[in-house]
């Protein structure tokens, strides 16, 4: 009668997909096979998988302790190609996990046969007991420099490749997944492959979009709420079950969700959508994407982030980021009190956006008024400016009132309006078409969660297609109100020519009558070259844009005008 056989695994791995591709588990199995039987065992099972080996989080080696200890066999080898294939930690980690097999009265081999049997040292007495200290391992040397040099070979083959990739980054070109709206294009360049950042036709019109909104100073939550109306929904992903390491299984997906504030503010943050990177990997430098200029201008990147991070171009054409910075040495306040309209006017001291705010006199009484502190980096540049908002309203409505429109500008005007209207024509449409679309797919996964209204029978699922309902109702509302926000024509044109005519009297009305702060602000370019500051509203000094004038009158009659009231010349430090 035969003996007994005792049983063994094999364990297969690989630390990434290309090995997995060229076939190293299936020569792993073989070789694995060969020293089984050639030791007379059986192989209980064969472990293969794709797992790094440089980690001591290894829930791969653990499904194999278990595996052993639940199984009824005895299986008592642990046959491996070699010690790297066991671990690339160095041998603190290879003791670690050959002293756990040992307690389940596992042994290792390897194929390349550096481990040897351990011996006593006290066998050649006989029948002499055994102690701890008398068992030892007489390959003990060779292991520890064979896992030892698993970890430096690991560490040489990281350093190349992390090395390259860095390098790569360094020098403009791209090897990681790209931010949504832009994709990897593979180049060749002087005769290798590069990788390198290009625009996503299909998405990147959502991010030029939203970088277009900011940077008019539209609010956080229209934008969102325009994006959204254009069909926009966050990119997909697959979600993966990797319970089974060797046959992993798609299960779902995720994301395909609507923008919200936090996930615009994220985006927007990303200076790869200006042709810029800027990590840990260009040691914290911007540097250019290689032929690659961003979907959006510079321009346009900071005027979107509003000073929380800035891409600076230098005189030498170098560039830098910058965090929290306006080039007006503070970032501007784009709080809208609609009780202080005119904030837009700027310091004559400083050319800093005015600040507004009441201050309580001795009696209790409020005094509103707009001022200037001069302060930056905590030091104050320039004596302290304060004028009654009254005074302050009175001599810029008065200078606005002032200012008449050149004669033959509203013909101008119009030939300019359709001029641009037919440029923009596509664009519009584009657009427009896009937000129709999205009605139009919304509107269908509408009827479809009415009709499976209609048919359930089951109260939950009642109620929650019916909260489902509800909210793509509003969807739809939101939406549709959004298109109308956009849908320009001619007719829209021509009730412009009509309003144009009747402001050409009072052109201030334009400024006056701007729905909030932002939109003055945008107005402002239309009367001025440059913002002015209240000393050149107070003088009739500001930059005018050539469509205006100063009537007469005012040109005359400035004595009462000429000074800041309450306010002496001169800076303090």
């Amino acid at each position: 009668m035969k003996g007994v056989q005792d049983y063994c695994v094999i364990d297969c791995r690989v630390s990434d997909k290309q090995q997995l591709q060229g076939g190293s588990l299936d020569d792993q199995e073989l070789i694995g096979q060969l020293v089984a039987r050639e030791r007379g065992l059986l192989v209980a099972k064969v472990f293969k998988k794709q797992h790094s080996a440089t980690t001591t989080d290894r829930d791969d080696f653990q499904e194999i302790v278990d595996f052993i200890k639940n199984d009824s066999r005895q299986i008592k080898y642990y046959i491996v190609k070699s010690l790297d294939r066991l671990t690339r930690e160095g041998y603190p980690e290879y003791v670690r996990l050959k002293a756990e097999l040992e307690k389940i009265g596992v042994q290792i081999i390897d194929a390349a046969g550096v481990i040897q049997p351990k011996k006593n040292t006290l066998e050649h007495l006989g029948g002499s007991p055994q102690y701890k200290w008398s068992i030892h391992s007489p390959s003990e040397a060779n292991e520890m420099q064979e896992a030892y040099k698993g970890k430096a070979e690991a560490r040489d083959i990281l350093t190349r490749l992390i090395g390259a990739s860095i390098t790569l980054v360094q020098n403009g070109y791209s090897v990681r997944r790209p931010p949504d709206g832009l994709k990897n294009k593979p180049v060749i360049v002087k005769g290798k492959n590069k990788v390198i950042r290009e625009a996503d036709l299909e998405r990147a019109p959502y991010f030029q979009k939203m970088f277009e909104l900011l940077s008019e100073n539209m609010d956080y939550i229209e934008v969102v709420e325009r994006v959204n109306a254009m069909g926009f929904k966050t990119n997909t992903y697959r979600k993966w079950d990797r319970s089974d390491k060797e046959n992993p299984k798609v299960v779902g997906s995720k994301g395909g969700k609507l923008l919200t504030v936090k996930q615009l503010q994220r985006y927007i943050l990303q200076t790869e959508y200006a042709g810029i990177n800027y990590e840990k990997w260009t040691k914290h430098k911007p540097i250019r994407l290689e032929q690659f200029n961003g979907i959006v201008s510079i321009e346009t990147f900071n005027k979107a982030n509003r000073g929380k991070i800035y891409i600076k171009v230098n005189e030498d054409d170098s560039i830098s980021v910058l965090h929290n910075y306006s080039p007006w040495g503070r970032t501007k306040r784009l709080r809208d009190n609609p009780k202080y309209p005119w904030k837009c006017v700027l310091c004559p001291f400083c050319k800093s956006e005015m600040l507004a705010s009441p201050s309580t006199g001795k009696s209790g009484a409020k005094y509103d008024a707009y001022h200037c502190g001069g302060m930056k980096d905590g030091k104050r540049k320039h004596i302290y400016f304060r004028i009654t908002q009254a005074d302050f309203e009175k001599n810029v409505c008065a200078y606005l009132d002032s200012l008449k429109f050149d004669k033959a500008f509203l013909a101008g005007l119009v030939l300019h309006m359709t001029h641009k209207y037919h440029n923009r024509e596509k664009e519009i449409l584009i657009e427009s078409s896009a937000v129709s679309r999205s009605v139009s797919d919304l509107k269908a996964e509408l009827a479809q969660k009415l009709d499976a209204f209609g048919l359930a029978k089951n109260q939950i699922v009642k109620d929650m297609l019916e909260g489902q309902i509800v909210a793509l109702d509003a969807q739809i509302k939101k939406t549709e109100s959004e298109r109308n926000k956009i849908e320009i024509n001619e007719m829209s044109i021509r009730a412009f020519r009509q309003y144009a005519g009747q402001l050409m009297e009072h052109p201030a009305k334009i400024l006056t009558e701007a729905d909030n702060l932002h939109a003055r602000r945008s107005l402002m370019t239309l009367f001025f070259e440059e913002v002015p500051t209240y000393n050149e509203i107070l003088n009739g000094t500001p930059k005018l844009q050539p469509l205006f004038r100063l009537s007469e009158s005012y040109k005359v009659d400035k004595s009462q005008l000429v000074t800041l009231p309450g306010v002496e010349p001169g800076f303090s430090a």
